[in-house]
């Protein structure tokens, strides 16, 4: 089976505060025609392993679109959707989600109906709440998986690669997405490969790899291909003025508290504490724009 795996496009409408594109649209066009192009040069399928939406509630019509043209020129795309994907975290939803409006086009289907169609493996192809073949040979399941013990945060519920592969001891191919850092893990010529997110949408990201996965598991070749993702479109400059803004609202409670006479009445305490303090202007402004919310 030749495959491109790829997983967390996160495909929304509204563009990540981290990110100053001049076209957030466009700069997701252009990642999906990036992997377009792969598959056309691999000449393999696309598979994504969940959260092609970031949200149901943020995805418009444009972005239903660029991802039923993508299905369309690629002739099939090949889907789980992940826990983004579906109204409150639950297959029973699909129905009502933007996924399921792809599963209308005859250019996407579920995973599971693909690999059953293959027919050349036992397979397992579920999301966090669907129900696992433990005897399948080739797994893809979206599920937050890390690579291991070193990069497991504490008290979060998630795996290891390791546990994976113990916990489907016949497989030799497990394909994973949920978690946004790619990586391959291999172990006694058995493989775990998780993909990362398509396009950076967190600043902690800046220095991060997008890129995907192409897959060959008759040759066992594993190789990760490059996805250009701007670096100089993240910025992190917004996390430094939140917590400017949030000193000075500190600040500001405080000189509150000092205020000797106090009215029943908040906006009138606010206002009086303003007149008996030396506040700077950007205080002043951030305070008001508080209280007109």
């Amino acid at each position: 089976m030749r495959a491109i795996i790829t997983a967390d496009w996160h495909i929304r409408a509204t563009m990540p505060i981290c990110r100053i594109d001049a076209d957030w649209m466009e700069t997701q066009k252009k990642a999906l025609r990036q992997i377009l192009n792969i598959s056309d040069k691999k000449k393999a399928p696309i598979f994504v392993v969940g959260d092609i939406f970031h949200s149901n509630s943020d995805t418009n019509f444009e972005c239903v679109y660029m991802v039923q043209k993508l299905a369309d020129i690629a002739g099939g795309l090949y889907i789980i959707a992940g826990n983004h994907d579906l109204p409150y975290h639950s297959s029973e939803n699909i129905e009502r989600s933007a996924v399921g409006i792809l599963l209308n086009s005859d250019s996407v289907c579920l995973i599971a109906e693909y690999m059953e169609k293959l027919d050349e493996f036992s397979f397992s192809a579920s999301n966090f709440d669907g129900k696992d073949n433990k005897n399948a040979e080739v797994v893809f399941k979206h599920v937050l998986v890390f690579p291991d013990d070193k990069s497991l945060p504490p008290n979060i519920d998630a795996l290891t690669a390791a546990d994976l592969l113990n916990e489907f001891p016949k497989a030799k191919w497990i394909f994973t997405g949920d978690y946004h850092h790619n990586f391959h893990y291999e172990k006694n010529g058995r493989h775990v490969v998780n993909p990362g997110c398509l396009l950076r949408q967190a600043s902690d990201m800046k220095d991060y790899r997008c890129g995907v996965y192409f897959v060959d598991t008759d040759e066992e070749v594993v190789e990760f291909i490059p996805i250009i993702d701007n670096e100089q479109f993240v910025d992190d400059s917004y996390i430094l003025k939140e917590s400017e803004r949030s000193e000075r609202i500190e600040s500001f409670v405080n000189k509150l508290k000092d205020t000797k006479s106090v009215s029943l009445d908040f906006k009138d305490n606010v206002y009086r504490a303003i007149k008996q303090n030396k506040f700077s202007d950007e205080m002043i402004a951030t305070i008001e724009g508080l209280l007109e919310v």
